[in-house]
């Protein structure tokens, strides 16, 4: 945002990570459907969950569209389907994007996240697992991507925010590194900022606490010269504590 130059170590820019940009571009499909973003983010969604639609069903929509000066989401609605599955499915899909549309009208958008994923079952579909873990990955991405819409009352503000994360700033090597601790083993900095240091994340809460003693050391030693430790008061919406090794690490500098 204050478009200070960073690469992330090994990754992509967060925006762009599949999990994350399926959920933004269902949002952009919902702010308005009737827009060239919109169009590009109807295909990008519409088999997310799976629906069965072929690349020719598509095809022939845009074309239907392009002929009726429209855009895809509204060709959608008028286009004449035969294949009763198909049209079922088609139908249910409109249903729900309608739905969404009528409530962001008041409705901010870590509210209409949270109800993609529970609508769309979208925590399991991105894992795989019955029970999706909340240390998998992409899980602890979309609670991020939820956790900073927190900050935003309308859809346009979200995604203006997500769209200043461009590459040209985000593939700086010059700029900040930004990695996990794993990532940062062997490597060294002049100034190193680690970050969440809460109870539950560090230490996480399904680890063992000696092994995330020496996981927080392994962070907090990449620094040269200076480091700086960081905790919040709430993270995913819900009050937190600050991590039991910073009372630890202050103790032993007093």
């Amino acid at each position: 945002a204050h478009n200070i130059a960073y690469h992330i170590e090994n990754g992509q820019n967060f925006y762009q990570r599949r999990e994350v940009k399926v959920l933004l571009d269902y949002l952009r499909l919902i702010n308005d459907p009737n827009s060239d973003e919109g169009d590009e983010a109807l295909k990008s969604i519409i088999n997310i969950p799976s629906r069965y639609i072929g690349q020719k069903f598509l095809n022939e929509l845009a074309e239907f569209a392009a002929g009726g000066e429209c855009h895809l989401f509204e060709a959608l609605k008028i286009y004449k389907i035969t294949v009763p599955y198909l049209k079922k499915i088609v139908k249910e899909f409109i249903a729900l994007m309608e739905y969404l549309i009528s409530e962001s009208i008041n409705a901010e958008p870590a509210v209409l996240i949270h109800q993609l994923r529970d609508i769309l079952n979208y925590d399991r579909i991105i894992t795989d697992d019955d029970i999706p873990s909340p240390d998998d990955s992409k899980i602890m991405n979309i609670n991020q991507l939820q956790l900073v819409s927190n900050k935003f009352r309308d859809i346009p503000s979200l995604l203006k925010y997500t769209e200043t994360f461009r590459d040209d700033l985000s593939n700086d090597k010059d700029g900040v590194s930004l990695m996990t601790i794993h990532k940062s083993k062997g490597l060294e900095f002049k100034a190193v900022f680690v970050i969440g240091f809460i109870e539950g994340v560090l230490p996480n809460k399904n680890g063992e606490i000696e092994e995330e003693r020496r996981v927080a050391f392994v962070g907090m030693s990449r620094a040269m010269k200076q480091l700086y430790l960081t905790y919040s008061r709430s993270y995913l919406g819900k009050n937190v504590k600050k991590s039991r090794f910073l009372d630890e690490i202050i103790g032993d500098l007093q």
